[in-house]
């Protein structure tokens, strides 16, 4: 009796074991497979990864507007080219676009496609920091597009806030601000309307009143650049570089010590453009001139 009692405990006892092995196995959390890594882009890549989500971006390409030279654009390429190398995160993300090999030399046309690129994303795309996350601003579509904002992570995750019709076209007008000489005085450009009178030059080469009969705005894309020019006199103007002059030359054509409404050109610059549009006005007659902060232009609207 004492043998068998030995015995049932003893069994009792590897039972118990086994049951608890077996509780404890099946109770075991095995640990989740780890997460891949976060992946962090640097802005140039953001921007490539905007480009590929929206398409083609419009900006405004210097080497053509406002006036296309031939061999401007390798000219440029070549000029620029040491600078763009010397920004080595926006230079191997070029490369790695174009499938390109990091070496030592590179060909004209190889520099040339470096800078279309370098170019692309410099003036296509707007992009800046914001606390965690960056704004974007960009356009798409030549003549009647889009402007589009947003924010991307710098994880790539993009979400847009803001996507609305645009006239993407090169803007050959005036800064807003620039003062039209009127019989009344100086008035922004901008604030000029159908019936208000300005004062204007006749076929005779007389200064006379006239209506202005038509008005524009132009809105302007990101980055886009103004010409400026600072006369001998004291005189400056601020306009886009395509902007004609009374003589029918763009401001952007002149150079400093060449002629322009009677004083010499002091100082030519390229200066960034904070302005939402560029304005123009045509006033009545068939000279289409008008006086700017003082110096004698040309509308961009004048059909002669």
């Amino acid at each position: 009796m004492m043998m068998r009692a030995k015995l049932f405990i003893s069994f009792l006892i590897l039972f118990l074991g086994i049951v608890s092995l077996f509780a404890g196995a099946c109770g075991q959390q095995h640990p989740s497979p780890p997460l891949p890594p976060l992946v962090i882009y640097s802005v140039t890549e953001l921007k490539y990864l905007l480009i590929s989500n929206f398409g083609p971006v419009f900006y405004v390409d210097r080497d053509f507007y406002p006036i296309a030279r031939e061999g401007q654009e390798e000219k440029s390429a070549l000029e620029q080219f040491d600078a763009i190398k010397a920004d080595t995160v926006e230079f191997l993300a070029i490369l790695k676009h174009l499938g390109l090999p990091n070496k030592t030399d590179y060909t004209n046309d190889e520099k040339v496609l470096i800078y279309r690129e370098h170019k692309k994303l410099t003036m296509g795309v707007e992009l800046t920091a914001s606390e965690d996350v960056y704004n974007f601003v960009l356009r798409r579509g030549e003549g009647q597009g889009e402007r589009i904002e947003g924010t991307i992570t710098k994880s790539g995750e993009i979400k847009v806030l803001k996507r609305e019709p645009s006239f993407n076209t090169y803007p050959i007008c005036l800064a807003g601000g620039t003062l039209i000489d009127t019989p009344g005085g100086p008035v922004p450009v901008e604030q000029l309307r159908q019936g208000m009178a300005v004062w204007t030059v006749d076929d005779s080469g007389k200064r006379t009143a006239a209506a202005v009969v038509e008005t524009v705005m132009t809105p302007v894309p990101a980055f886009f650049q103004m010409v400026k020019l600072r006369l001998n006199d004291g005189r400056t103007v601020s306009a886009s570089p395509g902007h004609p002059t009374a003589e029918g030359r763009a401001l952007d054509d002149y150079r400093v010590g060449d002629t322009l409404d009677g004083a010499l050109v002091a100082v030519v610059e390229h200066v960034a453009y904070n302005g939402e549009a560029t304005y123009d006005i045509l006033p009545a007659g068939s000279t289409g001139l008008y006086w700017a902060n003082g110096i004698l232009l040309k509308s961009t609207l004048a059909t002669n």
